[in-house]
């Protein structure tokens, strides 16, 4: 139940945080791992920096932060600062070689409740309203059960074979729900008030590290405490704090943009955190110990976090997503910050990468392209599987998993490579979308 509970909790924190020279070729990870200057984890200081504080545990604090490489298992270093790309087409079939699917329901009348796809939303706040689209619902497979939904319609266990068991969690708030338009509408006040009710630790974005350890990731920009991520024993007392070497930014009275969100999952079973505007992807292996597992090597298109926030960014690269299989990690990263008049304009570029972990090689889908993941399309050559859009797909434990509500598979049949799909995969995906109820949702699994 703890672990439910925790899996709930972190539902709330991911969809909250929902915009040099180049190193030579030829280079070993070790050797350019130690050649890289501007990595966040060997970073050079002055003596008075922060950094040398780090020898010293502050009080109330039982352990000092360790980062050290592992000698036996440096990090991988992912040089996207070499412009020279390496095109190669992502070809699923390299991967996978099986597919099976489940059909989930919703437990509610569709025009009562469902499961949120690419959603439309309007908030009411105290100053005023905003709006914006992507809510999606979550699933989450555990090992005896699947976990589905989202605060607005409850949470619900279903078994492996799609079939519903129970409800978990309703979140009682007024909200309204157009099916037709694929949006919902609230109070922020009343959104807020529901998801808190009955919890005592607001600071729900606590992980698992082991049967007696969680985290916390706690980085905010404008910190000048200059927090990153705090352990802790099963009693709440605090184990390590692990220190942000981020500059901290000169804040303005003017807009300022997004800066990327950090990347937080489990790796074979072990956490895995990549802090926002880190150059770093760390494994948390003990209340102490982060070891660098993978670095990204930006080069001159490093994007620091003044400009982030204020600055010119159309030639800085910004890590979007990151996801990690036993086989390969799939990441998108764009040139230049992804918001609306930025696509409508054509100056964000985005780039669609796959570091392949057998042959140690990074490849990239083309160039840059001006298509987003919401448009994204992905041809399926494991037999009997379907294609998909990418934003539609999820990689964990060590599976491919694609998410077909109707309206996604009616996308589909519109998007410009349907068209280039043999002709029994286009009637095979026109026939599944016809009959797929407005509240049921197809899972695809690739293994």
């Amino acid at each position: 139940m703890i672990k439910t509970l925790n899996f709930i909790f972190l539902l709330i924190f991911l969809i909250v945080i929902a915009c040099g020279k180049n190193k030579r070729p030829g280079l070993s990870d070790k050797e350019l791992f130690t050649q890289k200057e501007t990595t966040d984890t060997v970073r050079q200081t002055p003596k008075d920096s922060i950094v040398e504080e780090e020898s010293v545990v502050p009080p109330g604090i039982k352990y000092a932060e360790s980062r050290a490489i592992d000698p036996a298992n440096p990090p991988v270093v992912l040089d996207i600062a070499n412009r020279k790309l390496n095109i190669k087409k992502f070809n699923l079939s390299d991967y996978y070689t099986k597919v099976r699917y489940i059909k989930i329901k919703h437990p509610m009348p569709p025009a009562e409740g469902n499961f949120l796809f690419d959603a439309d939303y309007d908030i009411t706040t105290e100053n005023g309203s905003m709006s914006g689209s992507g809510l999606c619902s979550m699933f989450n497979f555990k090992k005896d059960s699947i976990i589905a939904g989202d605060r607005f319609f409850g949470f619900y266990s279903y078994d492996n074979e799609g079939n519903f068991l129970h409800t978990l969690k309703i979140y009682d708030f007024p909200k309204t729900y157009d099916a037709s338009q694929n949006k919902i509408s609230y109070d922020q006040d009343d959104y807020i008030r529901a998801v808190t009710e009955g919890i005592k630790n607001k600071n729900n974005n606590r992980f698992w590290v082991d049967d007696k350890t969680t985290a916390s990731y706690v980085y905010n920009h404008f910190d000048t405490m200059r927090r990153f991520l705090f352990t802790f024993d099963i009693k709440g007392d605090t184990l390590c704090k692990f220190q942000n070497y981020n500059f901290v930014p000169e804040m303005k009275r003017s807009v300022y943009v997004g800066p990327p969100s950090p990347h937080i999952y489990y790796y074979n079973g072990q956490l895995t955190v990549n802090q926002s505007l880190n150059d770093t992807v760390y494994r948390v292996v003990s209340p102490n110990r982060l070891i660098p597992a993978y670095v990204l090597n930006y080069g001159p298109y490093r994007l620091d976090v003044q400009t982030a926030f204020y600055g010119d960014q159309s030639k800085k690269l910004r890590l979007d997503t990151w996801t990690e299989d036993k086989q390969y990690i799939l990441f998108v990263y764009t040139q230049n910050y992804d918001c609306i008049n930025n696509r409508k304009n054509g100056s964000v570029k985005f780039f669609y990468a796959l570091y392949d972990k057998k042959s140690r090689q990074l490849y990239h889908f083309s160039e840059g392209t001006t298509i987003p993941q919401e448009e994204f399309f992905v041809e399926n050559s494991v037999p009997d599987a379907l294609p998909f859009i990418l934003s539609y797909s999820d990689i964990s434990d060590n599976q491919l998993k694609v998410f077909y509500s109707k309206n996604r598979l009616e996308k589909i049949i519109k998007n410009k490579g349907f068209a280039s799909l043999p002709p029994e995969q286009q009637n095979k995906i026109k026939t599944i979308q016809s009959d797929l109820g407005e509240s049921e949702v197809l899972i695809m699994i690739l293994e």
